[in-house]
């Protein structure tokens, strides 16, 4: 999993003062939504209450956490889990009462909601067959946990022009998401390295866009400086006064795909050499092979037909996980 910036507790906190301020009337509602939203905290249609937006990198999270994250829910007086299309969850109707009691909790089971609004870099995702497709060349989950980490420890992931969206695919084969994300990585392997084709620009907006081709081999190790180019090219060419065509799509309608890309590539080489941005990946885990032929299926037990149509709840086109209340 990613690990949580270290200064998550005193970001939490500093919330949980300007709650106090608000409530109190010292501060207006525009100085409070500026500091709740990039913490993932959007104001809802019930009076006083808000949404919490939980991120999980890749759409990861583990057993223990899910169980953690409904007792967590229950004890706000959530009603159920929303499960995203950005492979996040959130908590919905969240009184302002309860917040920071939630983010602490949430914290100590290291999930955190920073980056899940604003101008920000959003939640990362991985397509959902990462490490059990055979058509993968590699599983790039590693790489967005990783990438994760790495950029919301840092100040100007939090002061972007408009929100920047990442997403991995698996292969070339199956690419999707690298296509309509702001940066989108598919793994390559090339000459016996592990790499990256890479596209930007990509959006699903009311004008979709496919992202343009970047590079189309990019070695792993360059897995953070790519990051950090495209953060600081966005930043300093972003339009800042108008949201509505803030997004880095609307860089290249503007200067044209030879001019767009000339530019990038001149944040890029200033981080191309920089070795502190040089990533390492970790050994790959070792692989426990299953014997010759396919595990026997257990027709006979209900419990798998059960497990085979879990039920979900649906509405106006979002999936909901009904919580367990007792």
């Amino acid at each position: 999993m990613y690990k949580l910036p270290t200064t998550l507790t005193d970001d939490i906190w500093y919330l949980d003062s300007l709650i106090d301020a608000y409530k109190k009337g010292t501060i207006d509602s525009a100085r409070f939504k500026a500091a709740r939203v990039p913490m993932g905290i959007y104001e809802q249609r019930s009076n006083g209450t808000y949404m919490v937006r939980v991120r999980c990198s890749g759409g990861y999270i583990s057993p223990q956490q899910l169980i953690r994250l409904t007792e967590i829910a229950t004890a706000a007086g959530v009603p159920y889990l929303h499960l995203t299309t950005r492979q996040e969850i959130q908590l919905h109707y969240v009184p302002l009462e309860k917040m920071k009691e939630v983010l602490l909790a949430l914290q100590k089971e290291g999930l955190g909601t920073k980056g899940g609004g604003g101008n920000t870099i959003r939640n990362i995702m991985v397509d959902i067959r990462a490490g059990i497709d055979s058509r993968e060349a590699f599983d790039p989950y590693p790489y967005a946990a990783d990438l994760t980490t790495f950029l919301i420890a840092q100040n100007d992931s939090f002061t972007l022009p408009r929100k920047l969206k990442i997403a991995f695919d698996i292969s070339e084969e199956t690419a999707d998401y690298a296509f309509v994300n702001d940066l989108g990585f598919i793994p390559r392997i090339v000459a016996g390295k592990r790499g990256f084709r890479i596209y930007l620009g990509g959006s699903v907006a009311s004008r979709p866009t496919r992202g343009w081709l970047l590079f189309d081999f990019l070695p792993e190790t360059d897995l953070y400086r790519v990051a950090v180019a495209t953060k600081r090219f966005f930043s300093e060419n972003g339009n800042r006064k108008n949201r509505h065509k803030a997004r880095i799509r609307h860089i290249f309608y503007k200067l044209g795909e030879e001019k767009t890309l000339e530019l990038f590539h001149r944040y890029f080489a200033e981080v191309k050499t920089d070795p502190a941005l040089a990533y390492h990946p970790a050994p790959a885990p070792v692989t426990l092979r299953t014997p010759a032929g396919k595990p026997p299926v257990p027709t006979d037990n209900p419990l798998f037909d059960h497990w085979k149509k879990p039920t979900l709840l649906l509405s106006n086109n979002q999936v909901y996980m009904q919580l367990p209340y007792r």
